[in-house]
């Protein structure tokens, strides 16, 4: 019998995570999807800004103030929040946000980073799964960090991939 598949799913946004698995999987829990898709036996994991109740194992980014790297910390005492803020009102603008330290999948990569538990269960997996587009930097990142590891973008996608790729 195969060992059962580590699959860690990734929400950077400060969205629901019980929101998003119903908007891409109706009524059917993830782990029961991810089964049902490869034919084996799931091990998940959830790292989100908000804790999941529809995982056993969820760690929540940004429980304490330790969290916050000084970087953070010391950009939203200046007015770059303000600027950013503005900014986000415009193409040209979000494209010049993405490239700076506000940018959120950045904010949710350094959260991560110092959160020993999170990069110990994204070290270990199997599979990554970015939910949203603000997890795919810390998806790809840990990609890159582990080769053996394999990493997508979205459950929908995901779930055809792995029915595909890891069944039986």
């Amino acid at each position: 019998m195969n060992p059962p598949l580590r699959v860690v799913a990734i929400v950077g946004s400060a969205s629901d995570p019980e929101q998003l698995f119903r908007s891409a999987l109706g009524e059917e829990a993830l782990n029961q999807a991810l089964a049902k898709a490869t034919g084996r036996q799931i091990e998940l994991e959830l790292i989100s800004w908000l804790p999941s109740y529809e995982t056993n194992r969820s760690i929540v980014i940004g429980k304490s103030d330790r969290s916050k790297p000084p970087l953070d910390q010391f950009l939203a005492l200046t007015p770059s929040v303000k600027l950013h803020a503005f900014l986000q009102k415009f193409p040209v603008g979000r494209m010049i946000n993405s490239l700076g330290p506000l940018d959120e999948s950045r904010v949710f990569w350094r959260a991560v980073q110092r959160d020993d538990s999170a990069m110990s269960v994204l070290g270990s997996a199997d599979v990554l799964v970015a939910v949203d587009l603000t997890a795919v930097r810390t998806a790809w990142k840990m990609r890159r960090r582990n080769s053996s590891s394999q990493a997508y973008f979205g459950l929908s996608s995901t779930l055809k991939i792995l029915a595909t790729k890891f069944a039986l």
